[in-house]
């Protein structure tokens, strides 16, 4: 196996166990909607941090999936024109977009480190309910999920310059794509 298919398919299992993982959340949010709705229409008293544990659930759910998402090739793309181009066109306009991600998701990493790290210095705390629960945790999964997102997006671009050079490869998302079908 070559290095470059030893790191496809480490990267491409790197972004699905974080998928997967990142799925459970979404028992998590079931299980306190399900809990906030028992405790405040059956037994009339409701929770004060069910609404924005869930909130915080979802958000962190939202951005993580996004390395996840783009492994499996998920995100919109319009393919009207993209389609109709040769193979090596396609891999030309990949790998334009890949590299302009790559930069923007490096400047919202930065800001997004920033962002946490203020969070966490001055031990910020929710002002939206009574519960109070600290920020930073949450504020602290968007700069892992904008690196996991940008380490995603390098495999993605090295995808991309493979085709367009014309280098022969095995990509492991076609032989676990072919596996899973």
């Amino acid at each position: 196996m070559s290095r470059v298919t030893r790191y496809l398919r480490a990267q491409d299992g790197l972004s699905d166990w974080v998928g997967r993982a990142t799925s459970w959340l979404t028992l998590g949010i079931i299980g306190i909607l399900l809990y906030e709705v028992v405790a405040r229409y059956m037994l009339n008293s409701p929770t004060i941090w069910g609404h924005e544990l869930s909130t915080m659930f979802f958000g962190a759910l939202s951005i993580l999936a996004g390395s996840y998402t783009l492994r499996h090739q998920g995100h919109v793309r319009s393919d009207v024109i993209y389609r109709l181009l040769p193979g090596r066109a396609q891999a030309f306009c990949d790998l334009v977009i890949f590299l302009l991600a790559l930069v923007v998701l490096g400047v919202v990493l930065n800001m997004a480190v920033d962002f946490a790290y203020q969070s966490w210095r001055i031990d910020e705390y929710s002002n939206r309910s009574v519960w109070q629960p600290p920020l930073w945790p949450i504020k602290a999964t968007i700069p892992l999920a904008v690196g996991l997102l940008m380490l995603q997006c390098l495999a993605e671009g090295v995808r991309a310059a493979l085709r367009l050079a014309g280098v022969a490869f095995v990509d492991p998302r076609e032989d676990r794509d072919d596996a899973e079908h």
